[in-house]
This record gives structure tokens, sequence and C-alpha cells, in this order.
């Protein structure tokens, strides 16, 4: 940060070594929070989805945060505005899912409507090692049913538990 103030990687990956609440010092004595350090990232690269994904991760459902430019975006935006600059970034389908409760839609950038459950199936088709959107799609189920992914596979709640822990014993 203290060579290029203006490469937005540096102010998100600090960001990310962060817990809430916790400041770090930069080199030329200004504290930063996580969520400056993010919103920081943002404002040097507006196409930075990472950065919206980790901001989005920082606040509680219902608060806003104000970037830098003045805008105010709630949890949902960020992580909407990070999907609308990468649609393949698995986390960010997964956290989107997590703010909505079971039956609740919400629509992408694209215009698209997507369920909770479509939220985390998109994630394991990103990504289909990503443990924690198996879990969170069997916690959707209810017993007995069973789920398509986009690859066409049929799984059942005690499946996609299985295949969580296969892809992380320690989750």
């Amino acid at each position: 940060i203290d060579i290029d103030p203006n490469y937005s990687v540096t102010y998100n990956n600090l960001g990310a070594t962060l817990t809430r609440g916790e400041k770090v010092q930069l080199l030329n004595g200004q504290q930063m929070s996580q969520q400056q350090l993010f919103i920081k990232a943002i404002d040097t690269d507006p196409n930075y989805s990472q950065a919206y994904n980790n901001l989005g991760t920082t606040m509680t459902r219902g608060g806003d945060v104000k970037l830098l430019n003045g805008q105010r975006m709630s949890k949902q935006q960020l992580y909407l505005k990070a999907i609308d600059i990468d649609p393949n970034y698995s986390v960010t389908y997964n956290n989107l899912g997590a703010t909505l409760t079971r039956g609740e839609k919400v629509q992408l950038l694209n215009g698209q409507q997507m369920s909770q459950q479509q939220l985390f199936i998109k994630a394991i088709d990103t990504d289909p090692n990503y443990s924690q959107a198996y879990n969170n799609l069997g916690t959707t189920m209810t017993r007995g049913g069973d789920v398509k992914l986009l690859n066409g596979q049929r799984m059942s709640k005690q499946q996609l538990y299985l295949k969580a822990i296969d892809i992380d014993p320690n989750y």
C-alpha cells in the first residue's frame, strides 16, 4: 500500500487478515478497519468482485454501507454487484443464498430470479469442491427429497452432507 496506494488487491487482502472490529495501522500512520479496507479496494477498482463480496461478509442483515463514491449498498446489493462483475465466483452465490429465507427469491442484476436453493446449486456448479455450498444446499431440503444439480446429478440431503464432509472433513 505504501508503494502503490492504488492497488486494490492489497487493500482487499489486508482486510481479509483482520477480524470484525480490528484495525491495522498503515505505514503512513492511518488506522483502517476491515470494512474501510474493502471499501478502499472498491474505490481503487470498482470492478473488483471479491472486494464487494468481502465487504458484504462484514455486514449484518438490514444495514447498509456507504462507499467512497457516496453510494449506499446493502449486504445483498454488494453480493449482487459481485456476481454481476464475476458470475463465476462461487463464494458470492453461496453468501447471497445465505441472506435469503426458504422460498424467498432475489433478482440478479441481469434480471434472473434465483431462490436460495438455486443460488447454492449455482455455487456448486461454479466450484464443485466448495463444501460449504453442499452443506448449505442440504439445509434447504426436506427429508426424503432430492435436488438436481446443474450437471444433472441428483443428490439427497444426506448425500449433500456426505459430499461436504468428503471435500472438507474439518467443515
